[in-house]
C-alpha cells in the first residue's frame, strides 16, 4: 500500500472530486492526478494537506507481508468482471491472511477502508472482516456496512463462466447471512 494509493482510496470513499480535493488542498488537479497515479512523489506537506482535506490521517505503520482488505478490494475491482476466479482467489487470500494474523496484524490489515466497489463484494469484504476479527476490533467501515433491506441473496462468481448457485445461505457464517452473501464457512478455511 502506497501513500498515493491510500490518498486515492480516501478521496474515492469521500465522494469528493479530484478537482475539488486539489483546490481545497492547494495543489493543481494535474498534480493530484499524477500523485494518485504514482507518477509524482508528493512532499510530506502536500500529503498532509491532501489528507486533511479528505478528513484522514497519514500514519506510518509496519509493513505486513499479507494482503490488506484495501488491496484485496482493488484486486477484486480489477478482476471481478473479466476474471472472476482471480477476484475470488484474492478474497480467499484475504480470508487466509486474516485467519493467520495475530490481533495487531489484523488491525494493520483492516485499518484502511477499502475503496467502495459499489457492488456486493463490499458486503462480502465487510462480512469477512467482521467474521475474522474480535468484535471489539472490527473497524467502523466494516461494522457499519450492512446490505440494504430487500437485497437478494448474492453469491460471487468463482469461475470464468456463471454457474448455478452453489451455496445455501444457511451454510454461511452469520456476518455473511446477515448481509445476504452466500459463501459457506468451509470455503473460508485454508487447505
Amino acid at each position: 500500500m502506497s501513500i498515493a494509493t491510500s490518498l486515492r482510496r480516501a478521496r474515492l470513499n469521500s465522494g469528493v472530486s479530484l478537482r475539488h480535493t486539489a483546490t481545497a488542498a492547494g495543489v493543481g488537479a494535474s498534480s493530484l492526478s499524477n500523485i494518485e497515479s504514482g507518477r509524482r512523489e508528493p512532499t510530506s506537506g502536500t500529503v498532509e494537506r491532501i489528507a486533511e482535506t479528505l478528513g484522514v490521517r497519514v500514519a506510518v505503520i509496519p509493513r505486513v507481508d499479507r494482503l490488506t482488505a484495501a488491496d484485496a478490494a482493488e484486486t477484486i475491482a480489477t478482476y471481478a468482471g473479466a476474471e472472476p476466479a482471480t477476484a475470488y482467489r484474492a478474497f480467499l487470500q484475504l480470508a487466509d491472511d486474516l485467519a493467520g494474523a495475530d490481533p495487531y496484524e489484523q488491525f494493520l490489515l483492516t485499518v484502511e477502508q477499502p475503496r467502495r466497489l459499489g457492488n456486493r463484494w463490499d458486503d462480502a469484504i465487510a462480512a469477512l472482516v467482521e467474521l475474522r476479527l474480535p468484535k471489539s476490533s472490527v473497524p467502523p467501515w466494516a461494522a457499519k456496512h450492512n446490505t440494504a433491506p430487500g437485497e437478494p441473496v448474492w453469491e460471487p462468481q468463482r469461475t470464468p463462466f456463471p454457474l448455478p448457485a452453489l451455496t445455501d445461505l444457511s451454510e454461511a457464517p452469520e456476518p455473511f447471512r446477515r448481509r445476504g452473501v452466500a459463501i459457506s464457512a468451509g470455503e473460508l478455511e485454508s487447505v
